[in-house]
């Protein structure tokens, strides 16, 4: 039982690295798009 515990444990923060990992990207992704966005509501 308690091995179980442990593998799905491994699994779960192997995922929610991945997640992190796709996330930060993301969040890179959108920080560079809204820093865009400023810059062009600045030029208007």
């Amino acid at each position: 039982m308690g091995w179980k515990i442990n593998s799905s444990l491994i699994v779960e923060i192997g995922s929610k690295m991945m997640a992190d990992q796709k996330g930060n990207e993301m969040a890179s992704t959108l920080a560079i798009v809204g820093i865009n966005r400023g810059d062009m509501f600045k030029a208007c």
